[in-house]
């Protein structure tokens, strides 16, 4: 069921621009620009002061300052996935050979080379 408001605090507001803007580093924290006018209204007896909003987006932030939102860890930066795992052989030409002892051999580098490589790109189930 959609809702008919969403408010969202701060520093959400800056996760949100540093997800969408695709910061990967770096503290940040919120910024917003106003813009003040007095004036006197036509229906109002004492003078006025209008404050309007022209700007909403994020700076960097100081180290000490609390309210500072870190991009990496909101939005950290996407890691390269190896879509295939190269076995190679020994570059002497000794996989050609038909010997048990070579054979095996081979099938051990293989094997760590796998092994290696799926210890760096591990399944997560989502959720």
């Amino acid at each position: 069921m959609a809702h008919d408001e969403y408010t969202l605090s701060h520093q959400d507001v800056v996760k949100a621009i540093i997800i969408d803007q695709a910061i990967h580093e770096g503290l940040w924290t919120l910024l917003i620009n106003f813009d003040f006018a007095a004036s006197h209204a036509p229906r109002v007896r004492d003078p006025c002061l209008t404050v309007t909003i022209k700007g909403v987006g994020i700076m960097r932030a100081a180290l000490t300052d609390p309210f500072a939102v870190d991009a990496a860890l909101v939005n950290p930066e996407p890691q390269p996935v190896e879509e295939t795992v190269h076995v190679t052989a020994a570059v002497d030409g000794s996989h050609n050979s038909h010997t048990p002892q070579q054979s095996m051999q081979f099938c051990r580098n293989a094997y760590r080379h796998i092994a290696v490589q799926s210890r760096i790109k591990t399944p997560t189930k989502p959720g």
